[in-house]
């Protein structure tokens, strides 16, 4: 896929309010918080694809969790699934590090994009 339009697709999903019921659950969720995230900013808007546009793995997940993606803003960021996937990918070469905790800690996917079907985390 293009670089370009892999990005702009990016921002689309990011900025997407097309289901209203979903808008709303994913947006209160980021309001109420949990309790332990409390002091978070918290994403709260459709979790876009991560790693490199010119991947030749994609790894599909279901959907970002509540207090994981829609929290971090990176898919299966700050859950156990994501503790597993990226510490797997990590073990055979394919991320910078062994555990992501934000957006911005500096995981770095090679020649994988992590990505799922449904960018808001689902009530």
């Amino acid at each position: 896929m293009d670089p370009e339009g892999l990005a702009r697709l990016d921002r689309r999903i990011a900025g997407c309010r097309a289901c209203p019921r979903l808008v709303d659950w994913r947006e209160e969720v980021a309001r109420t918080k949990r309790a332990a995230f409390a002091d978070w900013t918290y994403w709260g808007r459709p979790v876009p694809g991560f790693g490199p546009p010119d991947a030749r793995l994609v790894i599909i997940g279901l959907a970002p969790a509540a207090h994981g993606g829609n929290r971090t803003g990176r898919m299966f960021t700050g859950d156990r699934s994501g503790d597993v996937l990226y510490q797997a990918l990590y073990d055979v070469g394919l991320a910078s590090q062994p555990a992501s905790a934000h957006a911005d800690d500096g995981l770095e996917l090679y020649g994988v994009r992590v990505t799922a079907p449904v960018h808001c985390a689902p009530p």
